[in-house]
């Protein structure tokens, strides 16, 4: 297998309403089968997931959670609107409305003016089939998208690439029951391909100035699905990790763990 990565050059600053679809259609020769990969933070933007943090009104759970973590609490409050869990309060990990289990649900303060922070997309496998659906449609190409993120790894230091929504590939290769080298039969085997295809991307993509949020992966012999992102997310009931952090947390709070949420605002009027 011979796979060819690179990254599509020239993307502009991008702006809410801008079709990404569009922009890298007009940048790159597409092909069939390619995996188009787009960073989070030029999605959130085309989506309007930019936010000042001066129109955030913070309540006294995100000003308590501020101080522990030595952050702003309008900072803290729109995390917490986004999350449905606090699995650690510092720092603090939270299990988004989407699923995804990270640090500050995703916020980002790079790559965003000062002063304004960057949402995740609020459904990224949707985002990801409008994004592969309009490349289609202009350019009869059957793509995959991959939008992706960077997330810390437990026990190592460094962050690597993740895939926060995908379509047109499946997330995950389940290699239970094929054979090894020696005959072996695979028992517990799943590969994260979305995921790997992320870690691939973001290092081309890069971190800092670099300004090319888009790269493309060709030749990648991959399986095809819309099941998107979620079936690569443990079931709560399977994940010991966060079954024993939630626990932590209802010890400190002296509360049952199936009470355990981020106090959530039932509208959006923390946002003036």
């Amino acid at each position: 297998m011979k796979i060819t990565a690179f990254t599509v050059d020239g993307v502009p600053m991008i702006q809410k309403g801008d079709d990404l679809g569009a922009i890298v259609a007009s940048l790159a020769k597409i092909e069939d089968d390619d995996i188009v990969v787009f960073a989070h933070t030029i999605v959130s933007k085309a989506e309007g997931r930019r936010y000042s943090l001066d129109g955030i009104v913070p309540t006294q759970r995100a000003v308590e959670l501020a101080g522990l973590n030595n952050e702003d609490p309008r900072f803290i409050q729109h995390v917490l609107t986004n999350s449905t869990k606090v699995l650690m309060k510092r720092p603090l990990l939270v299990q988004t409305v989407w699923g995804n289990v990270c640090i500050n649900a995703g916020t980002d303060r790079s790559n965003t003016e000062s002063g304004h922070i960057l949402s995740l997309p609020e459904n990224p496998d949707a985002s990801a089939r409008r994004i592969r659906d309009r490349i289609l449609e202009l350019t009869g190409k059957r793509v995959a998208v991959i939008i992706t993120d960077t997330n810390g790894r437990s026990f190592r230091e460094g962050q690597i690439g993740v895939t926060v929504g995908c379509a047109g590939i499946s997330a995950l290769h389940d290699k239970r029951g094929d054979k090894d080298l020696f005959g072996h039969e695979l028992k517990i085997t799943i590969q994260a391909i979305a995921d790997e295809v992320a870690a691939c991307a973001n290092m081309l993509m890069g971190e800092a100035d670099e300004g090319t949020p888009i790269a493309i992966i060709r030749g990648y012999q991959y399986t095809k699905d819309d099941n998107g992102i979620k079936p690569s997310f443990r079931a709560d009931g399977t994940d010991l990790v966060k079954q024993a952090l939630l626990e932590k947390v209802a010890r400190d709070e002296k509360t049952p763990v199936k009470d355990i949420v981020s106090y959530r605002e039932p509208s959006p009027d923390i946002y003036s």
